[in-house]
């Protein structure tokens, strides 16, 4: 007898798929302001530096605001000198052995000036292999290299006298080092501990350089921005929530009290203030509440308060999604004032000057915007 077949079941028609397609890597972008606010754009100061042949990954201004430094994927630091508006000095990065290909820069900061050192004009970088080297501006020599256990690294940051700094990245262990002497202090995350340590990539470390100098803030991947007490050597306090993926952690005296600012890779909640003695929620700044721009939320990489202490407090910040950063000023209910958008690819990094009204950022396009603002 023989079986009957089961009629073929028509399969359901795809939709087809929707590939969004990129858009040609361009300088170009726009700005929206608040008619109402004081903070303007100065077009005629503003400029775009770089070309799009690489990602540059973190942008730092020196000391004296003179020049601008930018970690690239393509193996380079690049040095631009911002009054001239040109381009000043290029680091190239050592081959891997592997496959000879440069290695890509994640990180560069300058050496703060202190008295201890006699050499001016230091800045340091961090890479995926793993090492910290310092550099010389003028000469462009390595004055050397440091390396531990061959992870990225995607952060770094001085204390207040530049006695020390920290590093990490892959590896969630934070390491200290001693500056002057160029070797490893201690460790941090070795230890469990109550709050626990991190447990995926930390990708921002923040030295408190105002009032306590022995703490320190950390963020990354898991949810979690950590307060280290540098004497006991281990967490004191956390906040929980925020997904640092960046130069996503801040710390500046705010309304009279020292506050902690976070840049999150969320579409929600992605800017926030919190209080520094308790790590409880000051304010969430509705990040479309003013100057929307898209439909798409921001997943933020970066963000930074502004460096000037005599003048109001602003906050910038930027990321992907939406592709736009945005000004905002605490002075006026901690609402945008600026917006610069259309941008072609992510946005990764930003920095205000140390002294004069004006800010960078940059990221996957490979230009780096320069603005003033009056």
């Amino acid at each position: 007898m023989q079986r009957k077949k089961k009629p073929e079941q028509q399969q359901e028609e795809q939709p087809p798929k929707i590939i969004k397609e990129k858009k040609p890597k361009s300088d170009k972008h726009m700005i929206k302001e608040d008619p109402s606010s004081s903070v303007k754009i100065d077009q005629a100061n503003s400029f775009v530096l770089g070309q799009a042949d690489t990602k540059v990954y973190c942008i730092k201004f020196d000391n004296q605001d003179k020049y601008l430094a930018c970690a690239c994927k393509n193996g380079q630091i690049r040095i631009y000198n911002v009054q001239k508006r040109k381009l000043a000095q290029t680091i190239y990065a050592n081959q891997k052995a592997d496959n000879h290909k440069p290695i890509p820069y994640s990180y560069v900061v300058w050496r703060p000036t202190a008295p201890q050192f006699k050499t001016k004009n230091i800045f340091v970088t961090t890479n995926i292999e793993g090492e910290v080297q310092h550099f010389h501006l003028l000469s462009g020599k390595c004055l050397g290299t440091l390396k531990d256990d061959g992870s990225e690294l995607y952060c770094l940051d001085y204390n207040a006298d530049a006695s020390k700094f920290a590093v990490c990245g892959q590896n969630p262990i934070i390491k200290i080092y001693d500056e002057e002497k160029r070797v490893l202090d201690f460790k941090l995350g070795l230890e469990q501990t109550q709050p626990p340590p991190h447990k995926n990539r930390v990708y921002q470390v923040k030295y408190h350089k105002g009032s306590n100098p022995n703490q320190l803030l950390s963020g990354g991947w898991d949810y979690i921005v950590l307060m280290w007490d540098l004497r006991d050597r281990k967490p004191v306090n956390y906040i929980n929530g925020p997904k640092i993926t960046g130069d996503g952690i801040d710390i500046k005296e705010y309304l009279g009290e020292y506050k902690i600012m976070t840049a999150s890779n969320s579409d929600q909640n992605q800017l926030q203030i919190w209080d520094l003695r308790t790590c409880k929620l000051y304010n969430t700044i509705d990040w479309d509440s003013q100057l929307k721009t898209s439909n798409e939320p921001c997943q933020l990489y970066c963000g930074q308060f502004s460096k000037q202490p005599d003048e109001a407090t602003l906050i910038l910040a930027g990321g992907s999604g939406a592709r736009e950063c945005k000004l905002f000023d605490t002075e006026a209910m901690d609402k945008a004032v600026v917006s610069i958008y259309d941008i072609s690819r992510d946005i990764y990094t930003v920095d205000f000057a140390n002294k004069e009204k004006r800010f960078a950022l940059s990221g996957g396009d490979g230009f780096i915007r320069v603005f003033s603002w009056t």
